[in-house]
């Protein structure tokens, strides 16, 4: 390695290091009083408390959040069932001692992922953990602690098991996913478009299990007021913006562009089938980012995953110097939501 090369491994991890402390003035200074758990937590104790089939009704999630946090705004929860089930056991505990579980948890999840993912050099260890430190969208978890970081550690292990030749298990991991679906949809699909065939059919299975569950669990009545809460919480703006229907609309014309950007993520991962499971479920993630309809701001350490995954494969100075434009890309986009779409496609 010559000289340069070196001083440029010292910018880019002083340059991590330094958006890490500003991620850390960002948490000491949050002004957030009700993180994403608070709701979490009490859509959980509704659950148990109302009944499954009423856990969507808004007066019911009202009351729940009422019991632990009176004068706090509502912000429903439309994460499927299984989501509550979760955190089943979590409600046992008072709520700040289950907050700091969950928050440990999600830390540790990206933490993991970062190592599971790095190579083995010690530069790539350091530098895969300083850049989900210093990701601006990162400071979220440690002040909203929202779902994001679990899938990803799903989306890591489940590469790691392909790799290992453990295809069945790989899609029991990734079923993960479905805690919040719209997160990484497409990524079973785009390593069944590159011949995962036994992990598809794992997945499929796994989602066919917690859908009937989630349907029995429901009834006919919950199901109709988890699809209306979903529908009314989806046409709330702030989380379209990360989104293409600002600049599509919500009709047809988005619905075409969707369907075309699945087809195309599985035509890339297809292209892909002979390459290493790394691109094919970066390739899945970043078609899952283009096609949502909406997303909340923790959503976006989903960028994460496939940055990590395309630096593994080691392409060079100049794909790594396009990745790291990337991540640039992906911490301005809390700020910038247009930029979220950027850097997927």
């Amino acid at each position: 390695m010559g000289p340069w090369s070196r001083r440029a491994r010292v910018a880019v991890l002083a340059a991590l290091a330094d958006l890490a402390l500003y991620n850390a003035f960002q948490v000491l200074h949050s002004p957030t009083r009700w993180p994403d758990f608070a709701y979490f937590y009490s859509f959980a104790r509704a659950g148990l408390t109302y009944g499954d089939p009423r856990m969507y009704e808004p007066a019911v999630q009202r009351a729940a959040v009422d019991v632990l946090f009176p004068g706090s705004p509502l912000l429903v929860v439309v994460n499927p069932p299984p989501f509550a089930w979760l955190l089943t056991p979590l409600t046992l505990v008072p709520y700040p001692v289950a907050l700091w579980i969950w928050t440990a948890s999600m830390i540790a999840a990206l933490a993991i992922s970062a190592l599971v993912l790095a190579p083995p050099e010690r530069y790539w260890q350091v530098l895969f953990t300083a850049s989900w430190l210093g990701f601006l969208p990162a400071y979220l978890l440690f002040v909203s602690a929202p779902l994001a970081p679990l899938v990803v550690l799903s989306l890591v292990l489940a590469w790691k098991l392909v790799n290992d030749k453990h295809e069945i298990a790989a899609g029991l991991v990734l079923a993960i996913g479905l805690l919040k679906p719209t997160l990484a949809i497409l990524v079973p699909f785009a390593l069944l478009a590159a011949g995962h065939r036994r992990l598809f059919v794992s997945w499929l299975a796994a989602a066919a299990v917690l859908a009937i569950s989630s349907a029995a669990a429901l009834g006919v009545s919950g199901i109709k007021s988890y699809l209306a809460l979903s529908t009314s919480f989806a046409a709330n703006p702030y989380y379209l913006r990360w989104s293409l229907v600002p600049v599509l609309g919500d009709g047809m014309v988005w619905v075409a562009a969707v369907a075309l950007l699945a087809a195309a993520t599985m035509l890339a991962a297809w292209r892909l089938r002979h390459s290493g499971a790394e691109q094919v479920i970066a390739i899945g993630v970043m078609g899952s980012v283009l096609i949502n309809h909406h997303m909340t701001p923790g959503d976006l350490m989903m960028l994460l995953a496939p940055i990590w995954l395309l630096l593994r494969c080691q392409g060079g100075a100049l794909r790594n110097t396009l990745l790291g434009l990337t991540w640039v890309a992906g911490w301005l986009a809390l700020i910038f939501p247009i930029l979220a779409l950027v850097v997927a496609a």
